[in-house]
């Protein structure tokens, strides 16, 4: 009797795959950027595009020994920049990948603000980031714009995330940095960024590495245009 093999388990395409698994290999490339480093560049980039790989990239960042609470945070962190949609249905790969390593979700809470203090806290934390520019911004922002500009980008990007523990405000800069990167067209917030990261400690080649580790996903337009923005910084 001849055994039948379903073509979901025939491997079709050998040579593409052999180059996506070189490609996705990040042991040896990157090599300013810590093991946990380059898989929030990972994890942020299939968040920001939608892509499957998020679950398969929550495998092998485990097999690395990265925290499952820093994996979590890498994929929450990017929601204010690619939208919850995105994030949503990224957890959900996320989440199955770690229930079937053995995870025991939910897990333990990061959240350090509150209804009463997320936006002081917000605006605090951003102010240390970004500098002068945002007191200067919040005196300049008329007030049909403050709900956005100062509750919301203050209050929900800020204060709801960068204050949450689980993960460095560096590598939080990190992990913008490359979901602003993925999803191109945004430059302008990828050189704001690109300097808040320089601003936390990181250097203009973690900046290039990011784009390297995250170029099978990206492709080499967005990378390029990125490049181009890391170039321009000081």
């Amino acid at each position: 009797m001849t055994n039948t093999v379903s073509a979901k388990e025939r491997n079709l395409d050998p040579d593409m795959d052999a180059i996506i698994a070189r490609m996705m290999n990040v042991t040896k490339r990157a090599t300013t950027l810590a093991t946990n480093q380059k898989y929030f560049v990972l994890l942020a980039t299939c968040a920001a595009q939608g892509l499957s790989e998020e679950a398969e990239g929550v495998t092998a960042a485990l097999k690395a020994a990265v925290e499952p609470i820093a994996i979590k945070e890498a994929v929450y962190q990017t929601a204010p920049y690619v939208g919850i949609g995105r994030v949503k249905e990224a957890l959900e790969g996320v989440n199955k990948a770690l229930k079937e390593a053995g995870v025991r979700l939910p897990l333990a809470s990061q959240t350090a603000v509150n209804d009463q203090n997320r936006l002081a806290k917000g605006i605090e934390v951003q102010t240390a980031i970004f500098g002068d520019a945002i007191t200067q911004m919040h005196k300049n922002t008329t007030e049909p714009m403050k709900p956005l500009m100062i509750n919301d980008l203050s209050g929900y990007c800020f204060g709801d995330f960068y204050t949450r523990t689980g993960m460095s405000v560096k590598d939080r800069e990190l992990v913008v940095f490359a979901a602003i990167a993925a999803l191109g067209g945004c430059e302008a917030q990828l050189k704001a960024h690109a300097d808040a990261n320089l601003k936390e400690g990181a250097t203009k080649q973690n900046l290039i590495d990011a784009l390297q580790v995250a170029v099978p996903l990206n492709g080499f337009p967005r990378t390029l245009n990125a490049v181009t923005v890391v170039n321009s910084i000081a």
